[in-house]
């Protein structure tokens, strides 16, 4: 964990160019397929929510509004970059940033904690060690944006640090969109569980990383930790989620 810290903080002793003609392109593609995304997941949950008549707890629509918001904000940001508006794409990221980050971490924290007892209180067979994948997304999110938001006098980390925070959660729309799907093609277990979760993820982060091979002929530095944090947490998620143990430790961390 400490090289991995060392690479996404320390200054630079390699040569990386900083911006290249094309990466604002590939930064309006990647935006809108995380907007597809979460899109193609949540539209459907929601309209089938509401079709049942089920409620969401109230902390989720604080998580709603917060996550439409750090995606609106991500998409004006790079608006902003890419009209050459760098003064207000500075001032948005120290007013606005940090502020809708937090919320949305601690909302979707709540959400889980809240919404997760609710389905226990209301079908006996809710498994609990979901968990692990909810709160697994959360980490490397919280993580890459907090340095990503420190780091803005390296745009070329700051701008693949942002991106690839989003990509972390893309399978919390993922697995509403293939999920169901996927559950009848497939017998439950693993290979259910991760390709029904975090293909776009991973399409995304090999993306990144063809892109920065054919503009600037390596890998950026800081994009291997930053990736193997998020495979760690979602393989790690998984491993959880089959081990007999934590069942228990997620019913006593959600208190039901």
């Amino acid at each position: 964990m400490a090289h991995v810290a060392s690479e996404l903080t320390d200054r630079p002793t390699y040569t990386f160019a900083q911006t290249h003609p094309a990466d604002r392109d590939a930064v309006a593609v990647a935006i809108g397929l995380c907007w597809f995304g979460l899109l193609a997941g949540f539209i459907p949950d929601m309209l089938r929510q509401f079709n049942e008549g089920h409620a969401y707890v109230p902390a989720a629509h604080v998580h709603a509004a917060s996550a439409w918001g750090w995606l609106s904000l991500l998409t004006w940001q790079a608006f902003k970059v890419r009209n050459g508006d760098m003064a207000g794409h500075q001032r948005n990221g120290r007013r606005l940033a940090p502020i809708i980050a937090v919320i949305l971490v601690i909302s979707a924290l709540v959400t889980i904690w809240t919404a997760d007892r609710a389905a226990a209180a209301i079908n006996p067979a809710y498994n609990p060690a979901r968990l692990a994948f909810q709160v697994g997304h959360i980490i490397p999110f919280a993580v890459l944006t907090a340095i990503g938001l420190s780091r803005t006098d390296r745009p070329d980390l700051h701008k693949r640090l942002m991106l690839l925070a989003v990509f972390a959660i893309l399978d919390t729309g993922i697995a509403r969109w293939l999920g169901p799907g996927l559950k009848e093609a497939l017998k439950p277990g693993p290979v259910l569980e991760i390709l029904g979760r975090f293909p776009l993820t991973w399409a995304l982060m090999a993306g990144m990383a063809v892109f920065d091979i054919r503009t600037r002929g390596r890998l950026h530095p800081g994009f291997v930790p930053a990736v193997a944090l998020i495979l760690v947490t979602e393989f790690g998620a998984a491993a959880l989620f089959f081990t007999p143990g934590w069942t228990p430790i997620a019913r006593g961390l959600l208190g039901i």
